[in-house]
């Protein structure tokens, strides 16, 4: 007499989870991807707001890259027996402009960006 509740329990609930795997599995969406932002992203981009704060977004994505660049140059510079002062990189210039010094002596590096090559070892 025990069976058959647990049985049908157990049935019960191995349909719910069936369900809720269906329901989970059409509700969200594979890899990120977003059906409604391919078709409106060109109706936003043409709105006040958006050209309002375009400025804005575009200087935020930048800046946030700016503090690793700036890092690496250092350790590139240092690694080459320097050290560092200050390093300068604007965003957009093609150059990362490092004051360094080696002994008693201060230096004005460049560094070309992205490949971090030497462009210009200058005493100063």
């Amino acid at each position: 007499m025990n069976a058959k509740p647990l049985l049908k329990s157990v049935a019960a609930s191995s349909v719910i989870a069936a369900l809720l795997t269906v329901t989970t599995g059409c509700v969200t969406e594979p890899g990120g991807y977003n059906a409604y932002g391919d078709i409106y992203q060109d109706i936003y981009k043409d709105t006040d707001l958006y050209k309002k704060h375009k400025k804005t977004i575009e200087t935020i994505d930048k800046e946030i890259y700016r503090p690793g660049i700036e890092q690496r140059a250092a350790n590139i510079v240092s690694n080459m027996g320097y050290r560092v002062k200050d390093v300068n990189y604007k965003q957009g210039d093609r150059t990362i402009k490092v004051k360094a010094e080696r002994g008693n002596k201060d230096y004005k590096i460049e560094l070309g960006y992205p490949n971090y090559n030497v462009i210009k070892i200058k005493e100063d």
